[in-house]
């Protein structure tokens, strides 16, 4: 454990930078982002892998769903459990979907009460202004959940007059969605008011039968920063999502594969926050954040009563920063509740009605040295958890700056706590352990990134290691009860690999991107083998190439992902086997048309080979679709 940890300080203090592996940002443009660090920072200064979306890109790509743009950001890894609406799990680097932290305008939106992930369904890019990426471990800044690395949806509004925005599109499975929104802007006050609805058939989730399983979908937003003068500001979130999808049977007695069943579940969202930011001087400045996040989901499926879990967490942060020429330094103290509820029929397995909380009071800290050529942080956090023993994060990184390259490296220590899932879910053949222990990850990366052909071409690449103890298996057959637990695996498991960016950008109207990402992920077994872990592709690889008329736009884009393996639980021994699922090729094409001022025609086609997938085993992906739409702006 010590010779990687002092290999990779002593990289980080000599080489580093942030790797701009932006989807369509130039590497050359100095992007400001506020999630790298405590306290916003050029994007060049970074130290971390950093990737942005733009509000840009999005129109470009006319993209409904972010985790379409995620399939294409090195080291992403992207499992949907068949149609629209079903549950969409997004990996990084090999890590788990609930190793990764999801902000939305800074407010945690993991769901606590769905094993403390975010469930990418449920938000379209209707009102994104952008999303930012960090790879690598990030728990020193943000705490348990960003193990793995952080994703920063950002809506706030980012002009100065008032405008609105409707759209309505239809297309294949019944498939129709309204949204609108208005901005409001003057020099002290922006704010935008966001409606998008979602309604489709969508597709049969099971390889059998004929029933198809859909998603009704209404989100309202609301969003904005007030300044009441030139030092105090507010800023203020508040988005609701009502959600309703339906999901198919397993038939846990022939088959354990998918079956048509009228099953549902309903969920709930409320996400809202708030923070006063106010600015001493050029030097100092501080803030308090407070935010909510309020999930309820009720499952109708086989038991005669609805399988309810509700999760409610509040979190309020206190941030003072000194931000000298060169030397910065930022505390923040945090104290975050998390609520618990679960209801259900009792069975054999225990009785699921339970209420439980957690509590953690954090302190962390971070400095950064900013130079011209030279840039360097160090962060660190200490948590004190109700629930588990007191625990320490920290991060380095660091990058050295030549005129058309940049050298950069990071490392840290992160650590997960057991989501209340895993340690007391009740669920259809499966019951939590209350047992378990933190997971603990040694994290680092190196790379490199440079410009070539007078700037057209910016290439960068990026090696990354990761060590992770304690790993929970949420996927444990008891012979004893028949069903399923979870359980820490003894030994290391192990995430290393390399991305690969390259964007060409011939002019203003043409330009194109390519990632590539090479992962071996790999966990230790019972008998002391290491086997690969599921749903982590070896290689996975994205094309976009955008094309740009004075009033009219073409997008094209394919994404990759190579076989990959899964679990597979039949209802026979063994009862528990490893299968693999076929690698697969999504290609769309997209564009849109001008009109006027006011209107834009838009048009995608999505899955244009018809390719027959699997995202998980046993799960049908929709084929070929196509869709239609209006957007005026006026």
């Amino acid at each position: 454990m010590q010779s990687p940890i002092l290999r990779a300080s002593c990289m980080a203090l000599s080489i580093s930078l942030v790797l701009n592996q932006a989807i369509a940002q130039p590497a050359s443009q100095a992007i400001e982002i506020i999630t790298v660090s405590a306290t916003p920072i050029s994007i060049d200064d970074a130290g971390s892998s950093v990737s942005v979306i733009s509000r840009q890109d999005i129109l470009d790509r006319n993209a409904a769903s972010v985790q379409d743009l995620l399939r294409e950001v090195p080291g992403f890894s992207v499992s949907q459990q068949g149609s629209h609406g079903a549950v969409s799990q997004v990996r990084i680097r090999g890590a788990e979907a609930n190793q990764v932290l999801v902000l939305i305008n800074g407010i945690e939106v993991n769901d606590l009460a769905q094993g403390s992930e975010f469930d990418f369904s449920q938000i379209s890019t209707n009102d994104i202004e952008r999303i930012e990426i960090v790879r690598g471990p990030q728990s020193a800044l943000w705490g348990s959940d960003a193990m793995a690395g952080v994703i920063h949806i950002i809506t706030m509004p980012n002009t100065d007059h008032g405008s609105f925005d409707a759209s309505i599109e239809s297309g294949s499975f019944s498939t129709q969605r309204a949204t609108f929104s208005a901005n409001h802007g003057s020099s002290r006050h922006q704010a935008k008011f966001s409606v998008d609805y979602l309604d489709s058939d969508g597709t049969n989730i099971a390889r059998s039968g004929s029933e198809d399983d859909g998603l009704e979908n209404l989100t309202l937003s609301l969003a904005g920063r007030y300044a009441t003068s030139d030092n105090l500001s507010l800023t203020y979130t508040i988005r609701h999502t009502d959600k309703t999808s339906e999901f198919d049977a397993i038939d846990f007695f022939t088959t354990g594969l998918p079956v048509d069943a009228n099953y549902e579940t309903a969920s709930k969202y409320l996400y809202s926050g708030f923070s006063v930011n106010h600015f001493i001087n050029n030097t100092f400045d501080h803030s308090l954040k407070v935010s909510r996040t309020d999930t309820d989901n009720e499952t109708s499926a086989s038991s005669p009563d609805k399988e309810i879990t509700r999760g409610v967490r509040d979190s309020f942060r206190y941030q003072f920063n000194y931000l000298g020429d060169t030397n910065r330094l930022s505390l923040q103290i945090e104290h975050q509740t998390e609520d618990y509820e679960q209801r259900g029929t009792a069975s054999f397995f225990g009785d699921p009605n339970q209420n439980l909380e957690a509590k953690t009071d954090s302190f962390s800290s971070e400095y950064r040295y900013v130079g011209d050529r030279f840039n360097f942080s160090l962060s660190g956090r200490h948590d004190n958890n109700s629930e588990f023993d007191d625990a320490n994060s920290w991060r380095m990184t660091g990058n050295f700056k030549w005129p058309r390259a940049t050298l950069f490296a990071s490392v840290g220590e992160s650590i997960k706590n057991p989501t209340f899932t895993e340690r007391f879910g009740f669920y259809t053949n499966f019951i939590g352990n209350p047992d378990l222990e933190p997971e603990v990850s040694l994290h680092w990366e190196i790379g490199a990134r440079t410009s070539l052909l007078n700037e057209k071409v910016d290439l960068a690449l990026t090696y990354f290691d990761a060590t992770l103890e304690n790993e929970i298996n949420g996927f444990i057959f008891d012979f004893g009860t028949g069903g399923f637990t979870s359980g820490n695996v003894d030994g290391e498991s192990e995430r290393k690999g390399v991305e690969m960016e390259l964007r060409y950008a011939q002019s203003e109207k043409i330009d194109l991107t390519a990632t590539y990402t090479y992962l071996d992920a790999t966990q230790p077994e019972f008998n002391g083998s290491d086997v690969t872990e599921v749903r982590r592709p070896e290689h996975t690889g994205s094309l976009t190439m955008n094309y740009r008329w004075s009033q009219a736009g073409l997008n094209f884009a394919i994404s990759y992902t190579g076989t990959q393996e899964d679990d597979f639980f039949p209802p026979f021994p063994p009862y528990q086997e490893r299968v693999q699922l076929k690698a697969f090729t999504l290609a769309s094409l997209s564009g849109y048309y001008n009109v006027n001022q006011l209107v834009t025609v838009t048009a995608r086609i999505e899955n244009i080979t018809d390719e027959d997938y699997e995202q998980v085993y046993g799960f049908t992906s929709p084929g070929i679709g196509g869709y239609l739409g209006f957007r005026l702006k006026w």
